[in-house]
């Protein structure tokens, strides 16, 4: 059974000195990428995800805080990403999918899990936009064939590409 990634958020908040109003208790089974990452962001802010991916499914780990959620150099596409914050008043996003185009905006609140992409239906996310309550967020999106795009950082973030059949297959965030 796979374990909500708020969790795993609300455990790397707290294990960093944050605190979660509301997040239930802790679960420490927490995946050492993801001990290892929040114990370097002191600030606070944090972003957690995980991707489904193509013949893999949801991965075992999550990455935090500027760690890699997919694959590099197996051809694997994205298909899903599940996503939580802590410390951004909330985070909103949708993806660009094959064939189907863009999602509407999903949006959550802090240490809430969100989910963009699609599983199931063998359809990769080409490009997926970000955007935090308070701060800034900062993405890298490695393409097909094309490899790591480069960070981005703003309030509101796109990355990926649109029009080019062309599928995300790994991530990298901060906050």
């Amino acid at each position: 059974m796979r374990k909500a990634l708020s969790m795993t958020l609300a455990a790397a908040t707290l294990a960093v000195g944050g605190s979660l109003l509301g997040s239930g208790s802790a679960v420490a089974t927490t995946s050492s990428t993801t001990q290892t990452t929040a114990a370097q962001n002191v600030s606070g802010r944090s972003i957690c995800y995980k991707a489904h991916v193509q013949d893999v499914g949801w991965q075992n780990f999550v990455a935090c805080d500027g760690g890699v959620a997919g694959t590099t150099g197996q051809s694997r596409r994205m298909e899903s990403l599940n996503l939580a914050t802590s410390g951004t008043g909330g985070l909103c996003a949708r993806a660009h999918v094959a064939t189907a185009g863009w999602q509407g905006w999903a949006c959550v609140s802090d240490g809430e899990d969100l989910y963009i992409g699609t599983t199931g239906r063998g359809l990769a996310i080409e490009a997926v936009e970000l955007q935090v309550g308070t701060g800034t967020v900062s993405a890298n999106a490695h393409l097909r064939d094309i490899g790591w795009q480069g960070w981005v950082t703003s309030g509101y973030i796109q990355v990926g590409t649109t029009g080019q059949a062309r599928p995300m297959e790994a991530i990298a965030a901060t906050v």
